[in-house]
C-alpha cells in the first residue's frame, strides 16, 4: 500500500520507502526493516508486533512504522543500528498513536527547535525548554485520553545509571 500522501506531511526529512528512492537517499530500504527487526528484543513494548516501515528520516536514524494488526496506529522508533538486539528502552519509540498523533509530534519537534535557535542559525538539536519529552503529547496536541502513549519511553536512566535527556533529536 503506498504511503506517498501522507508521508509527504511529514516535510522534506522523510524519505517514503514505498515509493521509489528519493535522490537525496543513499539508505538502503530493505535494511530498515532488518535492523529494527534485529534491534527489537523481548522485553521491547513491541517486541511480537508486526510493524512496516513506512518511511525514514533522512537526518537521523528515525524510522516511521504502521501497526499491521492496527492500520491506524503508526510509531516513530529511533534505531541505533548497532547490528544487534538491543536493551532496555531501546529503539526508543519516540512518538504512538494515530496519524494526527505523529503530525503532532512532528509539529511539537519543529517549533521546539525553531525556539531554541538563535535567530539566523539552525537549530543545533540541543534540548530546549518546553520540549515535549519523547512518548509525551505536545502542547496544544490531542487531549490526555487520545494523548500518545507513553509505552515504550525512555527511562529516566540509561544503563549507565546516567541521566537520559528528553530532547528531540533531530540534528541541524
Amino acid at each position: 500500500m503506498k504511503e506517498t500522501s501522507v508521508v509527504a506531511e511529514l516535510g522534506d526529512d522523510w524519505c517514503d520507502v514505498t515509493a521509489d528512492r528519493a535522490e537525496d537517499c543513499d539508505l538502503d530500504h530493505l535494511a530498515l526493516a532488518a535492523e529494527l527487526s534485529t534491534e527489537v528484543h523481548p522485553a521491547h513494548p513491541f517486541f511480537g508486533t508486526a510493524l512496516e516501515v513506512i518511511a525514514h528520516r533522512l537526518t537521523n536514524d528515525d524510522v516511521l512504522c504502521r501497526h499491521r494488526a492496527t492500520p491506524s496506529r503508526y510509531s516513530i522508533l529511533h534505531l541505533t543500528w548497532s547490528h544487534r538486539e538491543e536493551i532496555g528502552g531501546c529503539p526508543t519509540i519516540d512518538a504512538d498513536g494515530e496519524w494526527r498523533h505523529i503530525i503532532a509530534y512532528e509539529n511539537a519537534v519543529d517549533a521546539a527547535l525553531s525556539e531554541s535557535a538563535p535567530s539566523g542559525a539552525a537549530p543545533s538539536g540541543a534540548a530546549p525548554s518546553g520540549a515535549a519529552p519523547s512518548g509525551a503529547a505536545p502542547s496544544g496536541a490531542a487531549p490526555s485520553g487520545a494523548a500518545l502513549s507513553g509505552e515504550g519511553r525512555k527511562p529516566e536512566q540509561g544503563p549507565t545509571g546516567q541521566p537520559r535527556e528528553e530532547a528531540p533529536r533531530r540534528p541541524s
